[in-house]
C-alpha cells in the first residue's frame, strides 16, 4: 500500500508543476533536429536504431543512444509532430523516476526518509530542462534503467540489474559510472571490501554489458568518444584549461543544485569563461569537489549513507566532468537529472535528522512551495522560442547560442534593430564567429536586398574562420538569387545544403525556387519532395510541390 501511495503522490506532483508546460510547442534547435524534423523517427525500427547515430547521419559524431531514438518513434507512431504528446511522456517518465527514487532511498535511508527524498527529486527546479525540453528524453530513460539497475542489483537479481544497466547505456551514455556506484553501495552500506571482493563475479557481468555497448559505440560512430570538430572549443582547449574550467563548472552546479533561481538551460560558448592556472574561482570549485570527497571519506564509518549521497553525486557527473575525455559542453542542467539523485537522498537524511516533527512540516511546506512556485515559472521559460533565449541572454549574457538564437527569434518577428543587437553584442565576443557573422549578413540582405554588397565583408570574415560554413553559403545564395545569378545561386545553395549538418526545410525551398527558375523541374521537385519530408505541415511547401506535379 505505501508503494502504491508513493507512485500516486508521484503522478498527482509532476501533473500539477508541470500543467502549464505540456502546451507548449517544440522549441530550441534539438527539440525540432532530433523530432519534429527527423524523418528517421517516423518508423518503428529497433535494429535500425542500433546501427545508426543519435543524430541522422554522421555529422554530428560521437552520440550513440538507440533507445532515446526508439522511444520518439513510438511517440511519433502516437502524437505524430504534436509537442503536448511527446511532452506527456517525458513527464510519465519523470513520475516513474520519482517512485524508484522512493523505492530506492527506501533500501538505503529507510521509508521516512525516502518520502521526502522523492518529494525533493520530483520538484527539484533544476529539472526543468529534462522535462519540459523534448530531447531531455535521454536524462529521463537512462535514469528510469539506472535506477532499476541499481534496486535489482541490491535485491541481488543481478540478471536483471545487468540488462537494465544494458538499456540505459543504450538511452544515454552516462550511464557508464553504474558499476562504480554499485561497488560504493557495497563498499558502505553492504559488507564492505570483503564482500566486494567476494562478489567479483557479478561485477564481471556488469563489466561485459560496459564493454558490449561500447563495441556497439564504436562499431556506429567509429571511434569512444566525441570527435574534435564536435568538442567543446573544437578540442582546441588543453588538458590544464579542462581541469581548471571544470572548476568553475561544478561551482555552476552546486549553485543550480542549492539555489536553482536563475537556470538557462543550456551554457553553450563562453556562457563559462575558460579558466587558467591563476583563476582563483577555478582553484575554488575544485576545492569543493575534493573537499566534498575527503568528507565522504571521514563520514564513511559512522555516516555511511550520507557518505554514498555525496559520492553518488560526483560519481554521476563524472562523464561530463571533462575530466577523463573532452564532451561537447562544460555545464548543462540536465547534466544534472541523475546526479541529483544524490542531492535527494541528503534531503531525506537531513529530512529525518530534524528534532520535531512540527520543524519537519514547516520546513516541508516551505520547500515544497518554493520548489513549486520555482517549477511552474521555469516552465514559462519553455513557452516558444522567443522566450526561452530572451531568459538564456538574460542568464548568460556571453552565451553565443544565446545572442544567436535571440537574434533569429527578433528578425522573425521583424523586430530588425533588436536582433541587429544581439548579433553585434555575439560579436563583441567572439569577432571571428561564422554563425554570427553570417546572421548579421542575412539581416543586412533581408532590411534591404540591395545591400548585398554591404554583406560581402561580413561573409568573407565568416569563410575565412569557416571555409565550407553552410550558413553563409545561403545567405550568398540568397543574394546571387535577387541579383538574378541564378547559376551562382544554384552553386551556392548546393553547397549549403552539402555542408549543412542537419537538412532544413527552409534552405531546400529556396534552393528549389532557384532550380525553378533555372527550368530544372525534376530537381526541383526531388528537393521540395526532401523539405516536405522535413516539415510535413508547411503548406507553401506542399503546394509549390503539387504545383509542380500538376504540370508534369
Amino acid at each position: 500500500m505505501t508503494n502504491l501511495r508513493a507512485l500516486g503522490f508521484s503522478l498527482i506532483i509532476v501533473a500539477i508543476v508541470y500543467a502549464n508546460a505540456v502546451p507548449n510547442p517544440f522549441v530550441q534547435s534539438d527539440d525540432f533536429l532530433i523530432v519534429a524534423a527527423n524523418q528517421g523517427i517516423r518508423s518503428i525500427a529497433p535494429l535500425r536504431f542500433l546501427a545508426e547515430p543519435y543524430w541522422a547521419g554522421d555529422k554530428f559524431g560521437g552520440i550513440y543512444r538507440p533507445m532515446t531514438i526508439l522511444s520518439f518513434s513510438v511517440d511519433y507512431a502516437i502524437w505524430h509532430r504534436w509537442a503536448p504528446g511527446f511532452r506527456l511522456t517525458n513527464l510519465l517518465l519523470h513520475s516513474l523516476n520519482g517512485y524508484l527514487v522512493f523505492l530506492l532511498a527506501s533500501t538505503l535511508i529507510g521509508a521516512t526518509g525516502a518520502w521526502a527524498a522523492m518529494a525533493v527529486y520530483l520538484l527539484h527546479p533544476v529539472h526543468t530542462e529534462a522535462i519540459v525540453g523534448i530531447v531531455g528524453r535521454a536524462e529521463l530513460l537512462a535514469a528510469v534503467f539506472f535506477f532499476a539497475a541499481w534496486l535489482m542489483f541490491r535485491r541481488g537479481r543481478i540478471a536483471w540489474s545487468a540488462a537494465f544497466f544494458f538499456l540505459s547505456l543504450l538511452s544515454r551514455e552516462n550511464a557508464i559510472v553504474f558499476p562504480a556506484v554499485a561497488a560504493l553501495d557495497i563498499l558502505l552500506l553492504d559488507g564492505g571490501t570483503k564482500k566486494l571482493v567476494a562478489g567479483w563475479r557479478r561485477f564481471v557481468l556488469l563489466g561485459a554489458v560496459g564493454l558490449a555497448c561500447v563495441a556497439m559505440r564504436f562499431s556506429v560512430l567509429g571511434q569512444i568518444g566525441v570527435p574534435a570538430t564536435f568538442q567543446y572549443l573544437h578540442g582546441g582547449w588543453s588538458f590544464v584549461e579542462r581541469w581548471m574550467t571544470s572548476g568553475r563548472a561544478f561551482l555552476q552546479y552546486f549553485r543550480l543544485i542549492l539555489a536553482p533561481v536563475d537556470v538557462a538551460a543550456s551554457y553553450e560558448f563562453n556562457s563559462i569563461h575558460i579558466a587558467n592556472i591563476r583563476d582563483w574561482d577555478a582553484w575554488a570549485g575544485l576545492l569543493a569537489v575534493f573537499g566534498c570527497i575527503l568528507t565522504a571519506v571521514f563520514l564513511a564509518k559512522k555516516h555511511p549513507a550520507l557518505s554514498l549521497a555525496i559520492l553518488f553525486f560526483l560519481v554521476a557527473l563524472l562523464p561530463v566532468s571533462n575530466w577523463i575525455l573532452p564532451t561537447s559542453a562544460i555545464v548543462a542542467e540536465r547534466f544534472l537529472y541523475t546526479p541529483a539523485f544524490g542531492a535527494a537522498l541528503l534531503a531525506g537524511i537531513a529530512w529525518v535528522a530534524l528534532p520535531n516533527k512540527r520543524l519537519q512540516y514547516l520546513l516541508a511546506a516551505g520547500v515544497l512551495a518554493t520548489a513549486t512556485l520555482l517549477c511552474i515559472s521555469h516552465n514559462w521559460i519553455w513557452q516558444d522560442d522567443f522566450t526561452f533565449f530572451k531568459n538564456m541572454v538574460r542568464v548568460t549574457p556571453d552565451n553565443l547560442s544565446a545572442r544567436v538564437g535571440y537574434g533569429l527569434v527578433l528578425r522573425d518577428i521583424g523586430l530588425v534593430s533588436q536582433a541587429k543587437e544581439q548579433f553585434e553584442a555575439g560579436l563583441r565576443v567572439d569577432p571571428y564567429s561564422p554563425v554570427l557573422l553570417s546572421s548579421l549578413a542575412g539581416l543586412v540582405v533581408q532590411k534591404n536586398p540591395k545591400h548585398c554588397e554591404q554583406a560581402r565583408p561580413l561573409l568573407d570574415r565568416a569563410f575565412k574562420a569557416q571555409p565550407n560554413h553552410w550558413q553563409s553559403s545561403w545567405v550568398l545564395a540568397n543574394c546571387y538569387s535577387m541579383k538574378g545569378d541564378k547559376e551562382n545561386a544554384d552553386a551556392s545553395y548546393r553547397r549549403a545544403v552539402e555542408y549543412a549538418p542537419m537538412p532544413d526545410s527552409k534552405l531546400l525551398f529556396s534552393w528549389g525556387t532557384t532550380l525553378e527558375s533555372l527550368g530544372k523541374r525534376d530537381a526541383a521537385i526531388d528537393v521540395y519532395r526532401r523539405a516536405a519530408l522535413i516539415d510535413p505541415d508547411d503548406q507553401v511547401i506542399q503546394r509549390r510541390l503539387a504545383a509542380l506535379l500538376s504540370q508534369r
